[in-house]
């Protein structure tokens, strides 16, 4: 079991020059988590490729349904306290700190792609090409 950050699940959903790279790691652990917020997350980025045309709006329903059934009971409130204590520690946003703090309360490991949560908490944030290493 991985927490996956948003950018994992759009990457794995929405065609992209990473979308291979996701496709290897859902076959080496499907069972992903995230904090609620994947949802509103998701939503936007699907909102961006409807609006740059790259899918139309029946794409984008499946697409959300899909994976909203693939999340379904694997997504999870987080502690306030705990995010912000996250925020006060890094330079990144609450709502990546959301996705930290899940993974430090399920003692997993957060998949991610953005850059700025590798640099900050390396012990727990793994590009995808690590988890597919080992």
């Amino acid at each position: 079991m991985i927490v996956v950050d948003t950018n994992i699940l759009a990457h794995f959903w929405l065609p992209s020059d990473s979308t291979e790279l996701c496709d290897k790691l859902y076959q080496k652990d499907p069972q992903w988590v995230a904090p609620m917020l994947w949802r509103s997350e998701f939503r936007n980025v699907v909102t961006l490729y409807l609006r740059k045309e790259l899918i139309d709006l029946s794409e984008a329903l499946l697409i959300m349904e899909k994976a909203e059934l693939q999340m379904k009971e694997r997504q999870f409130q987080v502690n306030s306290v705990q995010v912000l204590h996250y925020v006060s520690q890094s330079q990144c946003s609450s709502y990546d700190c959301e996705f930290v703090s899940l993974a430090k309360d399920l003692d997993l490991e957060l998949i991610t792609l953005d850059k700025q949560l590798l640099q900050e908490f390396p012990q727990i944030a793994k590009h995808p090409e690590k988890i597919l290493e080992s």
